[in-house]
């Protein structure tokens, strides 16, 4: 449930207790345990580097007896902060995806979109730079042996992923998983930003 103060109350699974708290502020984000003898924890906004995130279903047999839905933080020191939402077989699933999905929203806006600020400037001001995987340069974005060219740049979205291609030549593509790869999408927004650009603009940046 949200919380006019950017809270988020996290119920237990099968009561109405109030196990965890989380707290989005400009200074950094708070997880609270009020019925746990375990500290609160903080991590200061200048710390976070990147998150990912998704859902996991496990299986007994053919089905399946628990959803996950995870938030993942990571900081500069790689040390990996983890948000885990169990709901099994079924009890709480709504109101844990609610929760879920709340809490992207805020990280979004408090954390994420000041990254995208930042690489968007260093486009802008034709510095070479990487993001989750992909190197963007003065001819466009490579990763491992790959390149593409600005104006061949495509990107096709879904639900738990996306997908970078050459917008003839789909066998040159590199797929990034938002519950793998760190601050994909935070890629997958700036990529869609650049190219929403006229060609002339893109290129301009860099001469």
């Amino acid at each position: 449930m949200a919380h006019p103060l950017n809270i988020i109350e996290i119920p237990a699974l099968i009561s109405k207790k109030i196990v965890r708290k989380i707290v989005f502020a400009e200074s950094g984000l708070s997880i609270e345990k009020p019925l746990s003898i375990d500290g609160d924890l903080f991590i200061p906004c200048e710390d976070i580097a990147g998150f990912r995130f998704g859902i996991k279903d496990m299986h007994i047999f053919d089905m399946t007896f628990c959803r996950r839905y995870f938030i993942e933080v990571k900081d500069y020191q790689n040390k990996i902060y983890r948000l885990k939402l169990n709901s099994y077989y079924g009890f709480k699933r709504e109101a844990y995806y609610q929760v879920w999905a709340e809490s992207l929203d805020y990280f979004w806006d408090f954390y994420m979109e000041s990254q995208l600020s930042f690489y968007m400037e260093l486009f802008n001001i034709r510095q070479t730079f990487e993001l989750s995987g992909v190197t963007f340069n003065s001819d466009g974005i490579s990763w491992d042996d790959n390149s593409l060219n600005w104006n061949e740049i495509a990107v096709s979205s879904y639900q738990t992923h996306f997908v970078i291609h050459h917008v003839e030549d789909l066998a040159l593509s590199k797929c990034c998983v938002f519950s793998i790869h760190w601050n994909a999408v935070v890629l997958q927004t700036l990529l869609k930003e650049i190219i929403k650009q006229p060609i002339r603009a893109r290129k301009s940046s860099w001469l």
